[in-house]
């Protein structure tokens, strides 16, 4: 069976650190970080987002055509940035759809990103945060909830599959 993962989360979550475990596993890793690298030579500009995700969204069919597992590391914050990755889920015919929500508080968040290569504004992160908790938690119907919290050490992810 076809399996695809997407991450949920904001910088500092943890996100790319679980993602590329899974990757290590043999699913194939995409992210439109590394294209914003490859477009502008810095995966911090944002550059054209629609260039951006027209060569992400490009890529993505180029590995569900293959058929192979795919791990996406975006934010993918609301279901609104959710539907296109979903609709081609459905579309290649992935039924095992799973929504890992790093559900990580955003004090962990901001200190983890403040030791981070590449700091994203406080501001913007704070502002993620909020707007993943108010509306953007990802539901059933978008496919197999897990929720994912630190560990009481902090030095590892506890894994909630929800019902």
């Amino acid at each position: 069976m076809k399996r695809i993962i997407l991450m949920i989360g904001v910088p500092g979550s943890g996100k790319t650190t679980l993602a590329q475990k899974i990757a290590e596993k043999g699913w194939k890793y995409i992210n439109a970080d590394s294209i914003r690298l490859e477009l502008y030579g810095n995966a911090a500009e944002q550059g054209d987002k629609e260039e951006v995700f027209a060569l992400f969204f490009t890529r993505l069919e180029e590995l569900m055509l293959e058929g192979v597992d795919v791990i996406i590391d975006n934010t993918n914050l609301n279901p609104k940035q959710r539907k296109p990755i979903l609709e081609r889920c459905e579309k290649f015919g992935y039924a095992d759809i799973q929504l890992w929500l790093l559900d990580i508080p955003l004090e962990i968040c901001l200190e983890r990103n403040r030791s981070r290569d590449r700091i994203v504004p406080e501001d913007i992160v704070s502002n993620m945060f909020m707007e993943l908790n108010k509306s953007g938690r990802p539901k059933r119907t978008e496919g197999k909830v897990v929720i994912i919290r630190p560990s009481k050490d902090g030095k590892d992810y506890l894994f909630f599959p929800q019902a």
